[in-house]
């Protein structure tokens, strides 16, 4: 009699199916490469009907369909809904750069026949400028773009190029690679990147997962950090794995009747929780070349692809009259760590150290800017020389040596003159005038006053005199004790730590009697964290697990005592995940905590 109810069950939950409304969707990349392979994707929510694919144009290659079904079961109200639904993924290259129209496909049932939206996609050429621009949602990676191999849950660390110069940028990429469902990541911890100097690049908050397909993979990608990596020295240069936490989501099923041995049933009898799970990257090794000797003379540290060029503000000035002469260093290298070029100035030209800016155009390009602020001391014709700036090309593998022109500089006036006083540029400053300040003697007889008593002598004197006394050491005994009270602040915290967390776990009994049980774990959480920073006096910004059970250790607790506060720890991060009846009880963790924190006192004081 059981099996016959379930029967009929399921088959009215097949009538629901079928009665609601079918729809039609597509998802397809706004652009791809051409010669790379990207994803065209159709979902219905049916499966009961015949599906006719879009005509292509004739110059893509299409592989596929890749079908999938998937039926969902649940409950709302007290009725058993079935939510079923057909994916159907096809591969397709185009050879062509442009833009094409994908038409619409159509789903036709019984009842009636729906739509697909038509795609328009934008082909670009593989040697354009625009190829970083065209991976979108769906498309093929490249083969050196892979995570490690039979990994569900992997990052690696792609960088641009392996074999370097010194000083020449790389670009590198941390990125996440996953076949199965993640809640989070945490506890990020990248290499120290030792014989770099390291530039972090602006990167969006990883908020959602791109797809894609890899050497007939499925997976989730995103990237987690980019920065650019300048190489001080040469050699072969090893980069220590990176390593994070990921939050993985798993499904347990629990044992079931052998009638219901059939996937269809699993979301019946499954649960899904949240496991840490720790990923490292694999070490990487950089080879880098020294740079060429013997280095030219105006050589001063640019590797790269640049070109050159200088201005000035005027050529015809007056005496003392403030003349700019601007110089740029234009192309894509290590802009931030190329020197100022060597100018020698005639006699009769007061040169500033100049006015460095740097401006970006894009990952490690841009320019450069020197602004040399220049004042004729002297009338004449002046030359100012051209200038000479060497860069090591790594694409030439070669020296070259960038110039500009000279410039001729006319300065008219007479010596000497104080007309207008002349404005001079002192850098860090405003602009200042000079010719106003000497004052001239004063001729005459002037007049003196005899003093009737000297001042020292006078009452006056001598009360002021102790007032100010009084007032400096006022302010030296207030200066000695909030030095003292500062000095003390670590050791406060020291001796308050289980005061404090003890109140939090009474706010948290509170909460709980309250029935806020959803607020108790954090409470716990903030009362742990709170005791290790105060007590291990460590930053709030420097607080992880990992510092912790080192300081831990180094003050002799016991591993068990380490232990259950990871346990502890854990339990108040699951409750943010996991369903209510998997979470342990809010009360177990407040005692649990009040045990251990008692514990650790014992140890630590």
């Amino acid at each position: 009699m059981k099996r016959i109810t379930t029967v009929l069950v399921f088959l009215l939950a097949c009538l629901a199916a079928a009665a609601q409304e079918v729809t039609l969707t597509v998802d397809a990349p706004e652009s791809a490469v051409a010669g790379e392979r990207f994803r065209i994707i159709y979902t219905i929510n049916s499966t009961d009907g015949q599906f006719t694919r879009p005509k292509f144009d004739p110059s893509f290659s299409v592989q596929g369909p890749q079908q999938s079904t998937n039926r969902n079961v649940q409950w709302i109200n007290g009725d058993m809904k079935v939510v079923s639904s057909t994916t159907l993924i096809y591969y397709v290259t185009a050879g062509t750069p442009g833009t094409y129209t994908i038409p619409a496909a159509q789903f036709e049932t019984k009842r009636v026949t729906v739509s697909s939206q038509e795609k328009q996609i934008v082909i670009y050429d593989g040697d354009s400028s625009q190829q970083a621009t065209g991976r979108q949602q769906g498309q093929t990676s490249a083969a050196g773009d892979a995570p490690a191999s039979g990994s569900e849950v992997s990052m690696r660390i792609l960088l641009s190029d392996r074999d370097v110069y010194a000083g020449q940028p790389i670009t590198g990429t941390l990125k996440l690679y996953t076949r199965i469902n993640l809640s989070g990541i945490q506890e990020l911890k990248l290499p120290d990147f030792k014989g770099f100097l390291k530039e972090d690049i602006e990167t969006p908050p990883l908020r959602s997962l791109d797809n894609e397909v890899i050497d007939g993979v499925q997976y989730g990608t995103g990237v987690i950090q980019r920065f650019v990596l300048y190489p001080q020295i040469a050699g072969e240069i090893r980069i220590e794995p990176a390593e994070m936490t990921a939050l993985v989501q798993e499904r347990t099923t629990a044992a079931r009747d052998p009638f219901f041995n059939d996937p269809f049933f699993d979301s019946f009898f499954s649960s899904v929780s949240t496991v840490p799970r720790k990923i490292t990257t694999q070490p990487l090794t950089v080879k880098v070349r020294p740079l060429p000797e013997p280095r030219p003379a105006d050589f001063h540290g640019a590797v790269g692809s640049f070109t050159i060029e200088s201005s000035v503000s005027a050529t015809d000035a007056k005496l003392n009259d403030a003349v700019t002469l601007t110089v740029t260093l234009k192309g894509s290298g290590n802009l931030n760590l190329a020197g100022e070029p060597v100018i020698s100035f005639p006699q009769g030209i007061e040169k500033y150290d100049p006015k460095v800016t740097v401006r970006s155009s894009g990952i490690s390009a841009g320019s450069k800017v020197f602004e040399y602020l220049l004042i004729p001391r002297n009338t004449g014709t002046f030359e100012i020389p051209p200038v000479s700036y060497s860069v090591f090309d790594p694409g030439q593998e070669k020296y070259v040596t960038l110039r500009t022109g000279g410039f001729t500089l006319n300065v008219t006036g007479t010596p000497g003159q104080e007309e207008g006083a002349a404005p001079v540029y002192i850098p860090g400053e405003d602009v200042k005038y000079i010719g106003q300040d000497i004052r001239f003697i004063r001729n005459g007889n002037g007049r003196l006053t005899t003093l009737s008593s000297p001042l020292v002598a006078s009452l006056h004197y001598w009360l002021w005199f102790a007032l100010a006394l009084f007032i400096a050491l006022l302010v030296l005994v207030i200066r000695k004790q909030q030095i003292r009270r500062n000095a003390d602040k670590a050791g406060m915290r020291n001796r308050r730590a289980a005061k404090n967390a003890r109140k939090r776990l009474s706010r948290a009994t509170a909460l709980l009697k309250s029935g806020k049980k959803e607020e108790v774990n954090a409470e716990v959480a903030r009362a742990l964290w709170g005791y290790l920073g105060d007590k291990l006096r460590i930053d709030q910004s420097d607080l992880t697990r990992e510092k912790c059970y080192t300081a831990l250790r180094e003050r002799k607790a016991d591993e068990e005592m380490i232990t259950e506060l990871d346990r502890i720890l854990t339990a108040t991060e699951y409750s943010q995940y996991a369903p209510v009846s998997e979470v342990e009880s809010p009360a177990a963790l407040c005692e649990r905590a009040a045990l251990l924190i008692g514990k650790l006192d014992n140890v630590l004081d």
